[in-house]
């Protein structure tokens, strides 16, 4: 009977301490996505501002783009994760707009199998990939750049995903910019908290004038 009483206590505290855990992680889950958002709407505001007197045709479309963009930024504010075809309507909203910006200064290159579409990933994850490859390494290149991502499910049935964009990674213990590598640590905690270690990330420099961005999302159930 002692036994059975003790499995009973140690079970119990073992389920509140992962409830308790859970909490915590959904805790910093949505402190993590609140340090996203603010951020990423005032760099699409400011796309948007920098047209207005410049072109108010291409203004239009800018604000159409942002209206999306900003919708999904609302929407997705309350999930932990989201498809991968939704989050990538809202990368292609962003990228369009900045290809109003940029010109011809900016090329874009997609290659995404279909059947990732229904993969779950963080919320504004690739999103705040390709807009630190934006603003990090095109916008300051003279002749602009690439921005090319790929999605593709692997053997085992993971979800990988690169990103290539022209520029370079700063040396370790160079001088960083203000809130440069921020998105990116951000990243990788949401990765961790979500999916623990079945998911990964690498960033590295391909050549001289290539970053490459790696992730990889576990299978998913169902």
């Amino acid at each position: 009977m002692g036994l059975v009483v003790f499995s009973f206590y140690f079970l119990d505290n073992y389920n509140s301490s992962l409830q308790y855990q859970a909490r915590i992680n959904e805790i910093k889950l949505i402190h993590l996505r609140n340090q996203l958002n603010p951020h990423f709407i005032f760099n699409a505001l400011n796309s948007v501002r920098a047209l207005v007197d410049e072109d108010p045709i291409k203004a239009k479309s800018a604000i159409t783009q942002l209206s999306n963009i900003l919708r999904y930024s609302l929407v997705v504010d309350k999930h932990k994760t989201i498809s991968l075809a939704d989050e990538m309507k809202t990368v292609k909203d962003y990228l369009n707009l900045e290809s109003i910006r940029f010109e011809e200064r900016l090329k874009v290159i997609y290659d995404v199998e279909p059947k990732t579409n229904q993969y779950r990933i963080p919320p504004m994850m690739l999103q705040t990939i390709v807009e630190n490859g934006i603003k990090h390494g095109i916008s300051n290149l003279m002749k602009g750049g690439l921005i090319e991502i790929k999605c593709t499910v692997g053997l085992l049935d993971d979800l990988y995903i690169w990103v290539r964009n022209s520029g370079q990674l700063k040396p370790s213990g160079s001088t960083k910019k203000k809130g440069e590598g921020h998105g990116i640590a951000n990243t990788i905690q949401r990765l961790k908290l979500i999916f623990g270690t079945k998911a990964s990330f690498k960033i590295f420099n391909y050549g001289n004038e290539f970053v490459v961005t790696e992730i990889k999302i576990p299978k998913q159930k169902g």
